[in-house]
């Protein structure tokens, strides 16, 4: 012990140190100052742009101030019944076109789907903070709740936009809550690539899906893979753990982040639930 104290005081060794502590605090500042850049991996469309969608659609833009553009798409079933809206948070990547592959599972169940661009994406402008998500989440409820009740709304998010839905849900009403590959808490997400840093203090993103699920009144459904390399299904083990009795999680064998809906389980409990 008292040799490796020794060589800890050498020069050398603080020399190491003090370059080892300098990189880390160096990360720290990045983490900090470009957190936009890592998790909000945004594609933006210009405002001429028309979605070349073989789905029935319709796109809803709404001026929110001098500076804010919230844009969000709503989709149609093609034929048959409507039982409903599915008000849908889309990930941190692109925008809404990139998530349009998801829809049908809705529009054939009868649902119209209203998928919105969070700043930043799409056609949607303005600069992104976590008090403009929930605003803008609110926003969108507003114009789906035009055109139906509440007990006729799912609101559905995924990855990024779990935490979003569930701040939404727990301060409005809804039939049903369902989140897919939903986390604790955002800084968790980073946490598991970066465990050295504290990302609960560094992110300006809490997005803490855990204090809003217990104030949820409808039902609660999570979605998640075993096999998530991003969001760890650990993240919503500890969810469950807040569930009401009506509550349940779905857990998809070997699934990971993207590919749950390939799965037959998903799309039979997608079935059940919206039937």
């Amino acid at each position: 012990m008292a040799s490796l104290l020794s060589k800890l005081r050498s020069p050398r060794a603080k020399k190491i140190i003090s370059i080892m502590l300098l990189v880390y605090l160096i990360g720290a500042l990045l983490i900090y100052f470009f957190q936009e850049t890592l998790i909000f991996r945004s594609r933006a469309l210009p405002a001429s742009h028309q979605f070349d969608s073989s789905l029935p659609h319709r796109e809803i833009t709404v001026a929110v101030n001098k500076q804010d553009t919230l844009h969000a798409v709503l989709y149609r079933p093609y034929s048959g019944t409507v039982r409903g809206l599915v008000l849908y948070f889309h990930g941190n990547r692109q925008n809404i076109g990139w998530y349009e592959k998801f829809v049908p599972y809705f529009t054939q169940l009868g649902y119209e789907v209203l998928m919105p661009d969070y700043p930043g994406y799409g056609k949607s402008k303005g600069k992104i903070t976590e008090q403009k998500l929930y605003e803008w989440a609110t926003l969108t409820y507003q114009i789906a709740r035009k055109r139906y009740a509440a007990d006729s709304l799912i609101i559905y998010g995924k990855s990024l936009g779990t935490g979003i839905a569930a701040q939404l849900a727990s301060r409005r009403d809804c039939k049903h809550l369902m989140l897919e590959t939903p986390y604790y808490r955002f800084s968790d997400v980073l946490q598991r690539f970066l465990p050295l840093y504290p990302m609960n203090l560094l992110l300006r993103y809490q997005l803490p899906t855990y204090q809003y699920l217990p104030l949820v009144s409808a039902p609660i459904t999570l979605l998640h893979g075993t096999k998530d390399g991003i969001v760890s299904f650990a993240q919503s083990q500890k969810l469950s753990a807040l569930f009401k009795p009506q509550d349940k999680l779905v857990v998809v064998e070997g699934g990971s982040h993207n590919d749950l809906y390939r799965f037959p389980k998903t799309s039979e409990w997608l079935a059940s639930t919206l039937r």
